[in-house]
């Protein structure tokens, strides 16, 4: 994949894969965890290290999903990292959805005895979590095809099939939260998608790996595609940023007025769509396309309001509950800082911010930050330095 020639002209590609393989090796042993008296020989990425306000809670669907694609990306550096996959597999599968057992059921929690269990008898799915572990799935296909009877590709097919069945709202061509929503007969949640759900990049690869459902998955591509534009021509229009949630509103999609599920910034940018720059620009990265328009003023409004400098990033932006692109929050969170970083490989231009990004997020330590923080970071660090891997082009 392509990757900014600043980062190499300064540190040499060699530099950068060694700080990678540090960061990662930092980061793996901070957050991974054995299930203990498991015959299995399960591992789980424990979300709550550092973030205490989650405990009982371990681990989530999310970082599970985070996980499975980081180690099949980083087993090109780390020969345990085909193991480390192989433990959550066998984790992921132990905590089915209450809905469809082919999707991971959301969080667990740790009891005073030491067993884990989901977080409630009823315990659904997170959309965006079995996203990435699909896609993690798929690229494990490419990789090393099966592992002691599993395999691989077939693991990804039923769980493609199981998002397309419980998470893909056929009505409005949008996503679900999770495979929940179609069984809430109480709540408006159908109407609902957080657009940091919309990966494109791994829609992609389901158009490519299933047939059968190959103009369902186009579809849908093309429709949170239009989705992204039209925010465009609303409250989006100067500063490129994507709201947490959407809700459809006579036929239209527009950012949450009010709390709808988080918080009372659901309709803003915060801490679900401070990913969005990085997974909305991995779909140009990835496939060699023009960055769409929402990329190009993202980029120029993050740069322009910042000053250029990364230090001023703040922790949330208002889209529909303020101002747009009026900050709020607190600075210095790599949480909001590090998706920029993939931003910014999307096009030309950007060489100088890129290279103080890269600086600014490798300025801080592990310590310094939590798991969200650490996670993202190191995410856009495998992207920035050319390492991201993608089945379709494997």
């Amino acid at each position: 994949m392509l990757y900014h020639n600043v980062l190499i002209k300064k540190y040499t590609k060699q530099t950068l894969n060694s700080m990678l393989e540090s960061f990662y090796t930092q980061w793996k042993n901070r957050y991974v965890r054995e299930v203990k008296g498991n015959h299995f020989l399960q591992e789980y990425i424990y979300y709550s290290y550092d973030q205490p306000d989650f405990w009982p809670a371990i681990t989530c669907s999310e970082a599970m999903g985070y996980g499975m694609v980081i180690f099949s990306i980083m087993s090109r550096f780390d020969k345990e990292a085909k193991k480390h996959f192989v433990k959550l597999y066998h984790y992921v599968k132990s905590y089915p959805s209450c809905f469809n057992n082919n999707l991971m059921a959301w969080q667990q929690i740790q009891m005073p005895d030491g067993t884990i269990k989901n977080v409630s008898i009823e315990t659904s799915s997170a959309t965006d979590g079995d996203m990435d572990i699909c896609y993690g799935l798929f690229l494990a296909d490419k990789l090393w095809g099966s592992h002691d009877g599993i395999r691989f590709g077939d693991e990804a097919f039923r769980r493609m099939n199981a998002l397309m069945d419980s998470c893909v709202n056929n009505q409005y061509n949008m996503l679900f939260l999770g495979d929940w929503v179609p069984w809430d007969k109480t709540s408006n949640f159908q109407y609902v998608t957080r657009c940091s759900d919309f990966m494109l990049y791994v829609i992609r690869n389901f158009i490519y790996y299933d047939r059968a459902n190959r103009w369902k998955w186009e579809s849908l591509y093309h429709s949170l595609a239009e989705i992204i534009n039209d925010q465009l021509s609303g409250c989006s229009k100067n500063i490129g940023l994507m709201p947490d949630f959407l809700l459809k509103v006579n036929g239209k999609s527009v950012p949450a007025p009010f709390q709808v599920l988080e918080s009372k910034h659901d309709g803003d940018y915060y801490y679900n769509s401070c990913r969005v720059p990085w997974r909305y620009a991995m779909d140009s990265i990835l496939n060699h396309t023009e960055p769409e328009k929402q990329l190009k003023i993202m980029n120029s409004f993050i740069r322009t309001s910042t000053g250029d400098n990364p230090d001023s990033i703040m922790s949330g932006y208002y889209v529909a509950n303020g101002i747009p692109g009026l900050a709020f929050g607190e600075a210095d969170n790599l949480a909001f800082i590090a998706p920029f970083l993939v931003s910014s490989l999307a096009e030309s231009g950007n060489e100088d911010w890129t290279l103080r990004l890269w600086e600014k997020i490798m300025s801080k330590s592990i310590e310094q930050c939590c798991f969200y923080e650490n996670t993202l970071k190191l995410l856009a660090m495998i992207a920035a330095t050319g390492n991201w891997l993608d089945p379709m082009h494997l």
